[in-house]
C-alpha cells in the first residue's frame, strides 16, 4: 500500500480516496514532524492512534518511524470510547510514555501523556473563501472571531495574513495542542479554552459585541460552538458560500429540554463513564454522584466502552444516563437508545436551582466543573413541584426514605436481599427472574433423555421427513 494515498471522511460519512503527491512535505502523515517530536521529548514507548478510515496505512506508517528511529511502535487499533479522543488508557497497558494521534480529533485536553496530533489536511482554494468573506463582511471595522474546522487549520495562516490587514477588528481562534500545524497554540490555559480552541479579546471589548465565522464542514462542531460562545450573529462557510447559522431553538434543543424532564422524574440514574482521558473527567463524575445523593437519586457507575442501545438496554431497572464523555459524541443526537441520555450541565439545569436557562448550552462538562468558566455552586431546591410528565408531585418528604435505606439489608427465609438497591428492588418486582434453585417447592423427577442431533433438526422432530413424505 503506497502511503500516497489518504482516506478523507466525506460529509455523508463514506470514505473517499485522496491522491496526494508522494514527496516529504506533502506526506499525510508528517513523518519528518513525527520523528522530531519523538526525539525532541526523548520518548521511548510511543503509541500510534489511528481511526478505522486510516487502520489500512497504519502498519507502513509504523514500519516507516521505527526505521526511521530505530525502536518499535505501537499501534492502537480499536480505540476504547472514541476515534476523536485520545486513547490514554490503552496506551499505558504497555507503559507507553507518547501518543500520536492521526486524523480528526475532538482536542479534549489529557493529563497523563504528552500527544502530538497530526491533523487532516483538506485541499480547499482559500482565495474563495477570501473573496466571499470580503463579500459579506464589506464593512471593514466589523468586529469577527474567526474559528475553523482542524482538517483546515494547515491553510489558516494563509488567509489570516491576507484579511488581517483589512479587517482590524478580526480575532482568530487557535486549536490548544501540539500538532504537524505550526500555527496552533498549546500553552493557554484550560479555563479558557471552549472546545480545544482558544481565542484572545481586544482590551475593552467582550465576546457578545463580535461575531462568529467557522469555516469547516462538521455542524456538529458549528453548532457546538455556537451554543457555547455568545456572539451576536453566527456565520459559516459552506459549498463556497457565507451564510448566517442559527443553533438555538432548534428541535433538537426542544428535545433536551424535555429529556432534563424525564432526568428530574427518574428514580434510578446510570453515570455512564465514555471516557478515561479527558482532563477532569473524575470530578465530572463525583460532582454528578453527589447532585444526584442530594436529590435523593440512586446512582449505578458503569463503564461500557463504545456505548449503543444494545448496551445499555442491558440495565432496564435504571431510568436515565448521565453520559461523561466528549463534546462531539453523537449519541446526544441519537432515538435509538431506550433510555434518555444526558449530560454532566443537564444535570445542573435539572437539579441546580441557582443555574438558569440561558442562550447558552454547554457539552463541554469542564466548563460547568468547580474552576470552569460557567460554573455555579450548587443549590437544590427545597420546593415540590409538579412533572410535566407524568403530573406526579416531585420534592415530597417520601422521597426521603429511599436514601436512608440504601444500605439497609432484609434477612429472608430465601436468603439475604439488599433492598437499598435499585437492581435487587427491581428483580424483586419483576415476574419472572431467571434461573432459580426453587429448592423443596417442586416435585423430584427421575432424569430424563433430552433432545439428541444437530439443533436444525433433533432427532424426536419429523418435520423434514413430512415434508418429503408429502412430497
Amino acid at each position: 500500500m503506497n502511503l500516497s494515498t489518504t482516506i478523507e471522511k466525506s460529509a455523508k460519512g463514506e470514505a473517499k480516496v485522496a491522491e496526494v503527491i508522494e514527496n516529504v512535505r506533502d506526506d499525510p502523515y508528517d513523518m519528518e514532524r513525527c520523528v522530531g517530536w519523538i526525539r525532541t521529548n526523548a520518548l521511548k514507548q510511543v503509541c500510534l492512534q489511528f481511526p478505522d478510515s486510516l487502520l489500512p496505512n497504519s502498519i507502513e506508517v509504523a514500519l516507516r518511524l521505527e526505521k526511521s528511529i530505530g525502536q518499535k511502535m505501537y499501534i492502537l487499533g480499536d480505540t476504547t470510547c472514541g476515534s476523536c479522543c485520545v486513547d490514554e488508557v490503552t496506551a499505558q497497558h504497555i507503559n507507553a510514555d507518547g501518543i500520536i494521534h492521526f486524523g480528526h480529533a475532538c482536542l479534549s485536553p489529557t493529563a497523563r501523556l504528552p500527544v502530538f496530533h497530526v491533523l487532516p489536511r483538506k485541499q480547499l482554494n482559500g482565495t474563495e473563501l477570501i473573496n466571499e468573506f470580503k463579500r459579506v463582511f464589506s464593512d471593514y471595522m466589523k468586529k469577527i472571531i474567526f474559528f475553523y474546522e482542524v482538517s483546515y487549520a494547515h491553510k489558516i495562516e494563509y488567509v489570516y495574513n491576507i484579511l488581517k490587514p483589512i479587517y482590524k477588528h478580526l480575532i482568530l481562534s487557535k486549536l490548544n495542542c501540539t500538532s504537524n500545524v505550526e500555527y496552533t497554540d498549546a500553552k493557554a490555559s484550560s479555563a479558557s479554552v471552549v472546545l480545544g480552541r482558544n481565542y484572545s479579546l481586544e482590551n475593552g471589548y467582550n465576546v457578545q459585541d463580535y461575531e462568529g465565522f467557522f469555516w469547516g464542514e462538521k455542524e456538529k462542531i458549528l453548532a457546538l460552538l455556537a451554543m457555547s460562545i455568545p456572539v451576536k450573529r453566527w456565520y459559516c462557510f459552506t459549498n463556497d458560500k457565507i451564510s448566517e447559522f442559527e443553533a438555538l431553538n432548534t428541535p433538537w434543543l426542544k428535545r433536551r429540554r424535555f429529556l432534563i424532564e424525564k432526568l428530574r422524574d427518574a428514580k434510578v440514574v446510570g453515570i455512564v463513564v465514555a471516557t478515561l482521558g479527558i482532563q477532569d473527567y473524575l470530578t465530572a463524575i463525583n460532582t454528578v454522584k453527589r447532585i444526584l445523593k442530594q436529590k435523593n437519586k440512586k446512582s449505578y457507575l458503569l463503564s461500557v466502552g463504545k456505548i449503543n442501545p444494545a448496551k445499555l438496554a442491558n440495565f432496564p431497572e435504571i431510568d436515565a444516563f448521565v453520559v461523561i464523555t466528549c463534546p462531539e459524541n453523537e449519541i446526544f443526537d441519537s432515538r435509538d437508545f431506550f433510555k434518555p441520555i444526558l449530560t454532566v450541565y443537564e444535570v445542573e439545569l435539572a437539579f441546580n436551582s441557582a443555574r438558569e436557562f440561558c442562550s447558552q448550552y454547554f457539552m463541554d462538562f469542564r466548563q460547568v466543573l468547580p474552576g470552569g468558566e460557567h460554573y455555579v455552586n450548587f443549590k437544590p431546591s427545597v420546593d415540590s413541584d409538579v412533572s410535566l410528565i407524568s403530573s406526579n408531585i416531585r420534592n415530597c418528604e417520601d422521597d426521603t426514605l429511599c436514601t436512608d435505606q440504601m444500605n439497609a439489608l432484609t434477612v429472608r427465609s430465601s436468603g439475604t436481599v439488599a433492598i437499598g438497591k435499585a437492581g435487587a428492588q427491581y428483580l424483586q418486582e419483576r415476574s419472572w427472574k431467571g434461573v432459580e434453585q426453587r429448592l423443596g417447592e417442586d416435585p423430584v423427577q427421575p432424569a430424563e433423555i433430552g433432545r439428541t442431533g444437530l439443533a436444525w433438526e433433533y432427532t424426536n422432530e419429523t418435520l423434514k421427513t413430512n415434508n418429503v413424505q408429502t412430497e
